[in-house]
């Protein structure tokens, strides 16, 4: 193919590293094709006036960033963004030595002892006193009755959820959850809304169930009311998914009137809503869930995991009136039906209050890093909730996000751009996302911001070898 990357040209760096970038940029910008083939070495070297070599290294460099992949006998190919995106993400590596990077780029709550000592005093309970039909149940499918009747409770005295007993299905964490009510109501080819930058999981979902994912413009508190209202008038989309506390990567929640004005514009459109409250527990109690305000559309999807511990995936569904039973199929094709033991630990610490003593425990660990990090990266410009797992750092004009990524990871800090959260093929915002609990040690956090500070007051260095 012919392609002119003479507009996506930087002026500044090495000939092979501008020719990558240009790459990178006529991707993201739509003027390259995933899926598509670069011209041979020698025709882009001629086009570009530059030396074969030079060529060479560039689309070896643009398949260290995973932009691109060499077919022996068949040329250079463009990837898809998203797997791009997948391979630099999703596809993470196993748990580090404490000898390893210092870790800032996984969603993860702060794990104290308190919390492990919990969950073991949990266990042993459980080895005494676990009912019969804990150990030995495989139906009902949406949970054992006691534990949907405990979950029910706290659910709508705590969040704020509507909905018994009955409308409530067990699941195996939120991840699980959300493809539960999505594939409930969206079929192969649908169109969903969401924030435009949102969950990478939700991305992938959209790729795994194949339906469209349309991005809507966000601010400060989460998707713009009017934005939305546009996007279901033009598109007519089957569902929105939205994230209204502590969106990730952005950490943007919506106040009362944002989520006033944005279920009005649901009910209007008549569309369903899934609501994900994974981060619900990480804010002190009085924010009302928007499946409160739209009962009979909207799945509510929440979990145990960011506010208590990871591994305890407890997750649970609502479903409105009438869906239960288009539900229930897809969990039993998925999991059959979720792990009793892992409730009935959940439903011990929903009963006698470790759950909400664990969460405000969280809380205030998550308030003393968001402070730690504010001090630490003071004179940088960031957003981030009090009590969040996140904080959303704007970059210095002299750094790319990918520039600086690798240059961290030099420095033994990982950290997260925007790329595996973007929802259109669009230039990814100057941004990165620090996440301050994965981190059991407060020294090796505060030593891995200082790297990171040190690093946004200087320069980038002048011969940087990306690999994204």
């Amino acid at each position: 193919m012919t392609i002119d990357l003479t507009p996506f040209m930087p002026d500044t760096g090495p000939k092979y590293l501008a020719i990558a970038r240009a790459l990178s940029e006529a991707i993201r910008q739509g003027a390259l094709v995933p899926g598509s083939r670069l011209p041979p070495h020698r025709r882009l070297a001629e086009a570009l006036g530059v030396s074969v070599q030079t060529v060479s290294r560039a689309y070896a460099q643009a398949e260290k960033m995973g932009l691109v992949q060499s077919r022996v006998g068949s040329g250079t190919w463009i990837n898809a963004l998203d797997d791009a995106r997948e391979s630099a993400y999703l596809r993470g590596q196993e748990p580090r030595h404490e000898s390893a990077l210092i870790d800032l780029s996984i969603a993860h709550p702060v794990c104290p002892p308190s919390h492990h000592l919990a969950f073991r005093e949990a266990l042993a309970g459980l080895a005494e006193q676990a009912r019969p039909e804990v150990i030995n149940a495989n139906r009902p499918i949406a949970g054992l009755a006691h534990q949907r009747e405990q979950a029910s409770e706290w659910l709508a005295g705590r969040l704020g959820v509507p909905g018994g007993p009955e409308d409530r299905v067990l699941c195996n964490g939120a991840a699980h959850g959300l493809m539960l009510a999505i594939s409930t109501v969206v079929q192969h080819g649908d169109l969903v809304l969401t924030e435009a930058l949102t969950d990478h999981g939700l991305i992938a979902l959209s790729r795994t169930l194949g339906f469209q994912l349309r991005g809507v413009a966000i601010d400060d508190r989460g998707v713009i009311p009017e934005a939305l209202d546009l996007a279901c008038r033009r598109l007519r989309p089957r569902a929105v998914c939205l994230t209204p506390t502590q969106l990730n990567p952005t950490g943007a929640t919506m106040d009362k009137a944002r989520r006033d004005a944005v279920a009005e514009v649901l009910d209007h459109h008549g569309v369903w809503l899934i609501e994900d409250d994974v981060h619900a527990l990480l804010e002190p109690p009085g924010l009302t869930p928007l499946t409160a305000r739209l009962p009979h559309q909207s799945f509510h999807v929440t979990s145990l995991t960011k506010a208590v511990l990871p591994g305890l995936r407890a997750g649970y569904l609502s479903v409105p009136r009438g869906q239960l039973h288009h539900t229930l199929p897809r969990m039993r094709a998925t999991t059959w039906m979720a792990t009793p033991l892992v409730f009935e630990i959940a439903d011990a610490w929903l009963a006698d209050g470790t759950l909400e003593a664990l969460a405000a425990e969280q809380r205030e660990l998550l308030a003393s890093r968001q402070r730690l990090a504010a001090r630490r990266l003071a004179g940088h410009q960031m957003a981030s909730r009090p009590t969040g797992l996140h904080l959303w750092l704007s970059l210095p004009a002299a750094w790319r996000a990918e520039e600086l990524q690798q240059q961290a990871e030099q420095e033994g800090v990982a950290i997260t751009t925007a790329v595996p959260f973007m929802v259109e093929q669009t230039p990814a915002p100057p941004r990165i996302r620090l996440s301050l609990g994965a981190e059991p040690d407060i020294a090796r956090l505060e030593s891995g911001l200082d790297r990171l500070a040190s690093l946004l007051d200087e320069a980038p260095p002048p011969m940087m070898q990306l690999a994204y």
